[in-house]
């Protein structure tokens, strides 16, 4: 079992999980492998090619503000394999999952929103009985909030370890 097996089916799960939920702007959490996408910008006419000039005092200026909306990727859930898995003697592997929660909102709402994003997670996660898992999650389960927060973007962590079976050592047929 790779980590990667498990990041799929993390982002899966998460997306099940969470796709009736409506936060900040009434939408659900989008579920991220790694790094959040680039944010959609709108398209504008690069300057024509072999020239370096600025364009005549007549033209107006380049519009280089973007409007005033929400940002399309939060909410979000970020996840990331963060420490290395170790195999031990017992015949399994441990692994850590981070969890990154990121809800838009102004004041209180943002905060609120991002600690009933990571709780509903949580109590999902204790409640899960992990059958057809490729790996299952150990306790304890640790998370809170970031110490300095950018009103309004507020975002949380979860940190995760996980268990997986060890691979198991082949017997050569002509060597030692």
């Amino acid at each position: 079992m790779t980590p990667v097996i498990l990041m799929n089916k993390l982002e899966k799960y998460l997306q099940d999980l969470t796709k009736d939920m409506s936060l900040g702007a009434g939408v659900p959490p989008n579920i991220y492998l790694v790094d959040m996408p680039a944010r959609e910008v709108p398209s504008y006419e690069p300057p024509a090619e072999g020239t370096d000039m600025p364009p005549p005092p007549s033209s107006p200026p380049p519009d280089t503000t973007f409007p005033d909306e929400n940002d399309e990727r939060w909410p979000f859930i970020i996840i990331i394999f963060s420490d290395p898995a170790e195999d031990n003697e017992e015949g399994y592997r441990t692994m850590q999952m981070d969890l990154i929660f990121g809800c838009e909102g102004r004041g209180s709402n943002g905060y609120m929103d991002v600690l009933h994003l990571m709780e509903f997670v949580r109590a999902s996660f204790l409640r899960e009985t992990y059958e057809g898992w490729p790996a299952r999650l150990m306790r304890p389960l640790s998370y809170g909030f970031y110490e300095e927060q950018a009103d309004p973007f507020w975002m949380g962590y979860m940190s995760t370890n996980w268990e997986a079976p060890s691979m198991v050592q082949e017997v050569w047929k002509n060597g030692f």
